[in-house]
């Protein structure tokens, strides 16, 4: 049996070692004043103080696109070769007719002196069967000849004119092949890659380089279904491409009509846009109209970045402080504030 001056004893430790804990966790103080959070007021220094006024701000819906080209063309083989030479690397700007790629030309190359040889020939028998012809002709004249020998004469003649024609068609087709081997840019334009190295056997329809008209480039977006309503043909947006720094107003120049299943967003497109700056699939973000609201827009020199906040200063009771909003768009010269003041608030802004 425990004696009762040991229950004593071992309650009262008990008991101081909880008012300790109690004392280290700040819940006793002995005192002290507990710490709390007194707002920073001082008197108003000189400045400018402005009223805060509602006014309309316009609203976007601020959308994600690329740039893309219109032009951009997969220019393909035509005749299957292998690749002898390549003339572009990608970033090349070529004009129209610049060689792009060269297959091996010598199986063409023969198709041609043989059509040639045939050509060379015909033309032979040709001239042997005009000579036979005029000679029969004159032959009947003098009744030295039958109508009939005459007949068979003038058939192996016209045989001989088609003859002569067929192989200069041949000569045309196999020199149209043989030129087929050279791929020449179709029009004024950028490289944006090749396909191909050479030694590779490249196919008929097969991509060798692609190209794209600078001047022919424009900003695609994905508007979400629920604001078809809202998004017209020939209104302006405003777009920035931030790898390059680029912003401008373009208008809307073609919407979508089909809408994607799996994202739910349909396509628009803005006018052409000429820069070099730009290329095709740069990301891009497009800030599209939708009416307006009533807001409160503030000055940007009365927004002052204290650490991770965002605070103002106001005027209270002819006393300045500190107050934290929350900041939304800015737009030139002012900043849109969506919480932390409210109409008639008092801010200040710094001397001019």
């Amino acid at each position: 049996m425990i004696a009762p001056k040991k229950i004593i004893g071992l309650s009262a430790l008990v008991v101081v070692a909880l008012l300790f804990m109690a004392w280290l966790a700040g819940l006793l103080h002995f005192g002290k004043i507990a710490p709390g959070l007194v707002a920073q007021k001082a008197a108003a220094p000189a400045g400018r103080v402005l009223v805060v006024r509602e006014t309309q701000i316009p609203r976007e819906l601020e959308v994600l696109g690329a740039v893309i080209s219109k032009s951009l063309a997969q220019v393909s083989a035509q005749v299957p070769g292998r690749v002898s030479r390549i003339w572009v690397e990608a970033g090349d700007r070529v004009k129209a007719g610049d060689p792009l790629v060269t297959l091996s030309g010598e199986e063409y190359q023969a198709r041609v002196n043989q059509a040639r040889a045939g050509v060379a020939q015909a033309q032979a028998q040709l001239t042997q069967g005009r000579a036979n012809y005029q000679r029969f002709q004159y032959l009947l004249k003098q009744g030295a000849a039958s109508p009939q020998e005459f007949e068979a004469v003038q058939e192996r003649y016209k045989s001989a004119q088609a003859a002569v024609a067929a192989a200069q068609a041949q000569v045309q087709e196999a020199a149209t092949m043989k030129g087929y081997t050279v791929i020449r840019a179709p029009e004024a334009a950028v490289v944006a890659s090749r396909q191909v190295a050479v030694g590779d056997v490249a196919q008929p329809g097969q991509a060798l380089v692609s190209l794209y008209n600078p001047d022919l480039l424009q900003i695609e977006g994905e508007v979400n279904d629920s604001y078809r309503e809202q998004v017209r043909v020939g209104e302006g947006v405003r777009v920035a491409v931030p790898a390059v720094n680029w912003q401008g107003e373009l208008a809307i120049t073609e919407i979508f009509p089909i809408s994607q299943s799996q994202s739910r967003t349909f396509k628009v497109r803005t006018a052409l846009i000429k820069d070099p700056k730009l290329v095709p699939g740069m990301f891009a973000r497009l800030s599209l109209p939708l009416g307006s609201t009533l807001g409160i827009l503030i000055h940007k020199e009365a927004v002052h970045q204290v650490g991770q906040l965002t605070m103002v200063k106001v005027v209270v009771d002819g006393q300045s402080q500190w107050r934290q909003v929350k900041p939304g768009r800015q737009m030139g010269e002012q900043v849109e504030v969506l919480a932390g003041l409210q109409v008639g608030d008092q801010i200040m802004l710094p001397k001019e």
